[in-house]
Order: C-alpha cells, then structure tokens, then sequence
C-alpha cells in the first residue's frame, strides 16, 4: 500500500528526494513578507484568544454531516461528509474555520485521522473541520490522466466544505463561523488539496489532462454540491508537506500561506525536481514559500534540516510545539489583523552574546531581549537533536559542557510569538 501510496502521488504531483546536503544548513526559517488586507475579527478582544494556549479545554464534536456528495473514478457514489469541533463554552457570535483533509496518497486514510490537529486548533478558540474526500478507488497504477480526475475531484469536494459553511452563516447561522476568516489546510495529499483549492483558477497555465479533469467535474466550481452561488476563497492555508503541480499557480493577491516541510522529503518534494516515476517536474513547499515572497504575499516556512522523513515534525516534540505554535500566530496574524489597508508584518529581531565560543566547559547564551516564551534545541554536525528546552522565559541560557562530546553544535531558538525572528547560530565545544 505505502508503494502505491508513493506512485499515485508522484504522478500527479512529482514526488522526489532532494540531493543529499552536505553540510547542516539552518535549522528553522521563517521569512515573512506580504500582504494582510482583512479587518479584525471581533472575538480578537479577547488578547489571549487564538494564541498558544488552551481557552477551552472541552469540545463539542458533531460527527458525519454530510456537506456534498459525488461519484469516484471507480463509479461508485459516494455522501461526503465531516466531523466539526466547536469549543465548549465560547460566547464568540462570529468565529475562524480551519478545514483540514488527511493524507494517505490519494487511496487511503479518513477524516478521523485529524483529529488530534483539530482538538489542538479548537482548544485556542478555533471551529475545526475534518472532511472526507474522494479516494482512487481502482486497484490498478492510474496513469496521469486517471491520477487528475482524482485529485481534481479530491478539490471540488473541499470547495464543497468551504461553501457549506458560507452557506450556513449566511442562513441558520448554527456554526457561528465568521466568512472573512476560513483557512483550508492538511497533511500531505490533504495539503496537495487544499494548496490547490487556494491556489489553482482559471487565470493559470495548465496542462491539458488538468484541464480536462477539471471541465469533467463541473469545471472550476466543481459539482460536489449545488450551493455553488456561495465563494470558495480562503484567508490562509496551512500547508503540512504538501506541494503544487506549479509553484507559478501562486498569484498576487492570493492568500497568506503557512508551511513546514523535511528537506529531503522523498514523498512530496521539499524545493523542485523530477519523480522518480515519471519525467514531470513538481514544486514543493520550498518553490511556493518562494514564490509567495515574490508576490508579496504573507508567507511562513518551517524546514526540518537534513530529513529525510515525511511530516517527522509532528513525531518530535521540540518541532511539533514550533510547527503547531508558529500556525497558530500565523493565522491569529491575519484574524487580530487591525489593518484596513495593505501592511506588511514586520519581524522582532532579538540579537544574543554566547560566551565563551568556543568553551572548554560551560557556556552561555545571553539574549537582548525576552518578549516571550521560547524553545532551544541544540544539534550536532549531522543534524541530531541532542539537547532540548521548552517554554522558557529566562534571558539567559546555561549549556553544561560535561552533556556535550567535543565538536560543532548549531543552536536553535524558536519564540512562540511567530513575529520574533528565531535565532541559529553555531556553537563550539572543545
């Protein structure tokens, strides 16, 4: 299954291994740039809100509500549904949605799988969404055209999710969701969706088997659901390992962009390449993160150095605190936005004296400034974590030198306010 996983994703969209780095590149980067345009959500009066922590601990889950339905490339009909999570006890009249999508290569996985991202999103006052979508559903290898009508599919079903709750808040209201505020994202193949979702319209140079899936399937609409008088545009994305047919997809004036990424992902490729299966070149969360910047749109990239895992953030405590605190700012940037015109959001740079480097015993990292809460990993030359610290708020950081063999270190500080730029920096002890 994990074989054919690899090869359905790398038809349509490119998988590849990265070249080998020879050298540790830098651990973490965030590079902002771009436009926020919207007005502030009310519920931001609330200072603490949409931020790390857990305002509601208890979530009222309501499973299997159907928000559309359509047929699968095997022909089989099929009612698509999903699973919100609404925090307990939240006065809020108007709310931000995150729709999120599994992975799995296209064949296989359900919405349960997102439960945990979910829970974590609605805990900081969020209404989640998992959805399903359709699956390839042919046991054979689809060859191109086959592997578009599925993912093209997979994309009009996540458009129907976002018009079902536009269609609700324009009507029974009973979600609370607020319309200006719904961001789309998932795990790998659920990332490929909901990057395409965002990003993919009829202004873009595509390719005729696209195009075709998609003049098959209600064109750029789609027909998983009839309420198509209702928008599918998002405020943001969140985009977990996933990648585009064409970084190029990204346009000026398209919305804010999240991602995190291993760099040498031989799943869904981290920058560019060609799959190993056929000679069609992909992008990835690298290229799109670049191309974002290009266009002046908000953009924010977590690279996992010298990985060759797929989404091992989120099996590691010290990445998977950066990735999911870093999405939370990033999205609560653009809810608690108080601009009513183009700004850019402008870094904190905090700088830091480490003495004595290089140490034959202890050392010391004093920084500048604390404006809030922070993570440290230390790694070695070959990219292994060997020392880590959350949520301190201390100005200075105390590195024993009897934990440390000989050698070269690179030091990571990662803030949990995601407009303070994360420091790297390379440490010697001898």
């Amino acid at each position: 299954m994990k074989a054919l996983q690899n090869k359905l994703v790398g038809l349509f969209f490119n998988s590849t291994s990265l070249l080998k780095m020879k050298n540790f590149v830098l651990l973490l980067t965030f590079m902002f740039g771009g436009q926020v345009s919207f007005t502030q959500n009310s519920s931001c009066n609330n200072t603490q809100r949409y931020r790390n922590t857990v305002d509601f601990p208890n979530i009222n889950t309501t499973t299997a509500i159907q928000f559309g339905s359509g047929t699968t490339v095997g022909g089989v009909f099929q009612n698509l549904l999903m699973d919100i999570y609404q925090p307990v006890g939240d006065t809020a009249s108007s709310r931000p949605l995150i729709i999120l999508a599994f992975g799995g290569g296209f064949v296989s996985g359900n919405r349960q799988n997102m439960l945990d991202l979910c829970q974590y999103y609605t805990k900081r006052g969020y209404v989640t969404a998992s959805i399903d979508y359709r699956l390839y559903d042919i046991f054979a290898t689809p060859d191109s055209t086959m592997m578009g009508e599925v993912v093209i599919r997979a994309i009009n079903d996540m458009k129907a999710a976002i018009r079902f709750f536009r269609e609700d808040a324009a009507t029974n209201n009973i979600y609370k969701i607020d319309s200006n505020f719904i961001f789309v994202g998932g795990e790998s193949a659920g990332a490929i969706i909901a990057n395409h979702t965002a990003y993919m319209d009829s202004t873009d140079a595509l390719e005729p088997f696209i195009l075709n899936a998609i003049n098959n399937n209600g064109g750029y609409l789609g027909n998983s659901s009839s309420n198509t008088q209702y928008s599918t545009k998002v405020a943001g994305v969140l985009n977990f390992s996933g990648s585009l047919r064409s970084a190029a997809y990204i346009d000026a004036n398209n919305p804010a962009l999240f991602s995190a990424h291993d760099d040498q992902d031989g799943d869904v490729p981290y920058g560019g390449g060609y799959s190993n299966i056929i000679p069609l070149y992909t992008q990835g969360s690298k290229l799109m993160h670049d191309t974002a910047i290009s266009n002046n749109i908000h953009s924010e990239l977590i690279t996992i150095p010298n990985s060759t895992g797929h989404i091992s953030y989120f099996n590691t405590t010290v990445w998977k605190d950066s990735v999911l605190n870093s999405s939370t700012q990033f999205m609560r940037d653009i809810i608690c936005s108080i601009t009513t015109s183009t700004t850019n959001i402008q870094e904190q740079k905090i700088s830091t004296i480490t003495f004595p480097n290089p140490s034959f015993g202890d050392m010391t990292i004093q920084l500048s400034d604390v404006p809030c809460e922070y993570n440290v990993a230390v790694f070695d030359a070959t990219g292994r974590l060997v020392h880590q610290a959350n949520n301190l708020a201390d100005q200075e950081i105390n590195l024993n030198g009897q934990q440390f063999a000989k050698g070269m270190y690179f030091v990571s500080i990662q803030f949990h306010d995601s407009k303070v730029r994360p420091i790297q920096q390379k440490i010697i002890f001898r």
